[in-house]
């Protein structure tokens, strides 16, 4: 009994993560789609649309609530120089959040259904993308109006800023690819092919090491080259993952699939497995908290909806 436990110790110590108690989101069961992390307000998101609502979860005190919207969300993303939150989703709306009093503060109605959001500070504009459409809206927060619509290709995915590199990157599932848009020209740039990869949706990137994770629905991991385009190796991983986080200080990859939560190193142009953690079958949001290294999803049973953190072990 004694050697059981000592080896029973010894894995729980090697483990990339350890699980926290699940926390209930209030308002009942529902589906939820993207993640997001407010680090300068030390917030997490997490788009509620089976509830038509969102959740934010207090990075300092694991607190959870739910904000009701009365419309159904897809992508969501903070601005935290203004400390307000835009969402977009089925509704074919974009609408804006005040974090001081968690009310719609503004509408942007939209001609599709919007998918992954992204707030850019610096230029002072908030980035769209149309849910298997073809376009990529651009809007000003200042009264929530639409500046520009750049066509992309159809069926896009979830969608990552390199404010460094002045770029959007964008998954596209029906061409298994990503289109780089610039931010200056507002213009798709460039194509990176993704090899076996099919279906790519979840999406990270290491602006430092300059290199793009993508993932796709057949289980395939593509590490391509910001700048070049080039691909630098495909590994295989868990099939049917959504969305991915990364952490650029751990240099770690979190990958959500078929009920398994997968944990790969990253190391220079390669990735390996280094464990994997069992989570409910319908977890596929996630996000990494950059400060304390912390990984949170939400998932939901019969009768409620979840957030649970999980601790990196370093």
């Amino acid at each position: 009994m004694l050697n059981a436990l000592i080896a029973l110790s010894a894995v729980l110590a090697s483990a990339p993560l350890t699980a926290h108690s699940p926390i209930v989101v209030p308002g009942g069961p529902g589906k939820f789609d993207f993640m997001n992390i407010d680090a300068v307000d030390r917030l997490a998101f997490a788009c509620h649309p089976g509830k038509s609502s969102f959740a934010v979860i207090d990075l300092r005190t694991d607190k959870v609530r739910s904000v009701d919207a009365g419309v159904e969300f897809n992508g969501i993303d903070a601005n935290p120089l203004t400390h307000m939150v835009y969402a977009a989703g089925p509704g074919n709306k974009l609408v804006e959040f005040s974090m001081k009093t968690w009310k719609q503060t503004a509408t942007l109605s939209l001609t599709g259904p919007g998918d992954s959001v992204i707030a850019d500070p610096r230029r002072g504009v908030v980035y769209v993308d149309n849910d298997d459409g073809t376009s990529l809206w651009v809007v000003n927060p200042k009264g929530l109006k639409l500046e520009s619509t750049v066509t992309i290709k159809e069926a896009p995915e979830v969608m990552v800023f390199d404010s460094g590199r002045g770029k959007i990157f964008q998954n596209i599932k029906t061409s298994n690819t990503i289109q780089v848009i610039s931010t200056s020209t507002l213009k798709v740039v460039s194509e990176f092919t993704l090899g076996s990869l099919t279906s790519p949706h979840g999406l990270a990137e290491d602006t430092k090491l300059g290199e793009l994770f993508s993932v796709g629905k057949n289980g395939k991991l593509a590490i391509v080259s910001a700048d070049s385009g080039k691909l630098l190796t495909t590994v295989d991983v868990v099939k049917g993952s959504d969305q991915i986080a990364y952490d650029a200080g751990l240099k770690r990859l979190y990958i959500p699939g078929s009920g398994t939560l997968q944990v790969l190193q990253v190391k220079g142009a390669t990735a390996t497995v280094i464990g994997t953690v069992p989570v409910p079958s319908s977890c596929h949001s996630i996000t990494v908290d950059p400060k304390t290294h912390s990984v949170w999803v939400v998932y939901a049973d019969a009768t409620n909806s979840f957030a649970m953190k999980f601790s990196a072990n370093k």
